[in-house]
């Protein structure tokens, strides 16, 4: 619980404390396994990697000699993230290909999910988005079918990345709120600034620097907070998210630019998040491709300046969708549902949902 607060060194001392009472009680091999991997943990998150390493080592021995598959399931998770966080991705792959066959085998599906994942974010950041796309789609499905949120938002985000770096913004739009919606509710600040990171290059893309640069703020100084060494971004991640921080400063300019980071940086998570999904009014500056990144593209103009996402609200209103319908669907949260259709209304000049239905009939979008 802890951990999982990041609340690191009070779970480094638990961790501690537990081996020391195991060691005097004798304790069965499972236990002595598991405190090995929850000693590990602070130990990784701080970038000390070698050591790490040995208590999973330790943990994976223990663990092979009692035939315990889940234990060594757990301790293969832990051991590609030490592979993975010093660079050496090849032995990372190895070893989550390792777990993910374990864990289909046994059936631990709790696992397999982040395998999945860990392992498709690996292939995502070697260029390869379809395939890293595929993982995490099979991750997502697991999550939902078991109710795995703490999973759930990790694979979102990814998703939202792998659509966001083949330039479909709109399709990179939905994972990332349902991923933001979970971290909200999981408190969970990493996957959290990741997500929201994702939504300021989406914002950056579509001509909304303002938004963009209070984002960049909030995931920002979120990040900072929880102090972990190894979610720093690598020089990969960081190439992904120039362009549009580029992009942004340079309609903002210096001065403007460094106002909107302060405004975000004062954004608690919540904060962060209620902006993200918000449907305020981006800044009025003109979409232009960031510089260098020509692969870029921008969502198409539709009838009445809707948006796409606006289009698809719309599409599932002249369906006689209910709202909390098309909540679920898209997976918003119905108060971001509420928001579009009052903008649909204000957009098309109308005021029920028989005269929006009856405007996309006319324009071919039920």
């Amino acid at each position: 619980m802890t951990y999982d607060q990041w609340d690191l060194d009070r779970a480094e001392a638990v961790a501690q404390e537990a081996m020391q009472l195991g060691a005097e009680a004798e304790i069965d091999s499972s236990l002595a396994a598991s405190l090995r991997i929850m000693l590990a943990s602070p130990a990784w998150v701080r970038g000390d990697y070698e050591r790490a390493k040995e208590l999973i080592e330790e943990s994976l021995e223990i663990s092979r000699e009692a035939n315990d598959k889940i234990k060594i399931a757990e301790a293969l998770f832990q051991l590609g993230g030490t592979a993975w966080g010093p660079g050496d991705t090849a032995r990372a792959k190895e070893i989550y290909e390792e777990g993910i066959t374990l864990c289909r085998e046994v059936g631990y599906t709790y696992r397999l999910p982040a395998f999945l994942l860990s392992l498709g974010y690996i292939f995502m950041l070697e260029g390869d988005y379809e395939r890293g796309a595929t993982l995490n789609e099979e991750a997502v499905a697991i999550c939902r079918e078991h109710g795995y949120k703490g999973h759930l938002n990790y694979a979102l985000d990814n998703l939202g990345w792998a659509a966001l770096l083949e330039g479909d913004y709109e399709r990179a739009r939905t994972p990332y709120e349902e991923s933001l919606m979970v971290s909200k509710g999981l408190g969970d600040r990493m996957v959290g600034s990741d997500s929201l990171e994702g939504m300021a290059c989406i914002s950056a893309a579509q001509g909304g620097a303002l938004r963009a640069g209070r984002l960049f703020g909030a995931a920002q100084a979120l990040r900072e907070g929880v102090g972990a060494l190894p979610y720093q971004l690598t020089p990969e991640e960081e190439s992904w998210r120039e362009p549009y921080v580029a992009a942004a400063r340079s309609q903002l300019g210096e001065d403007s630019w460094e106002e909107a980071l302060v405004k975000g940086r004062a954004m608690s998570l919540e904060e962060a998040i209620e902006y993200a999904l918000s449907t305020e009014e981006h800044s009025a500056t003109t979409p232009s491709s960031p510089t260098g990144h020509s692969s870029l593209s921008y969502a198409p103009e539709h009838p009445a300046g809707l948006t796409s996402r606006e289009i698809e609200v719309l599409g599932l209103v002249a369906s006689g969708m209910s709202s909390p319908r098309i909540a679920k669907e898209l997976y918003l949260s119905p108060r971001t549902v509420e928001a579009h259709i009052t903008s649909i209304y204000h957009k098309i000049g109308v005021s029920s949902r028989s005269a929006a239905t009856r405007f996309a009939l006319e324009h071919n979008l039920a």
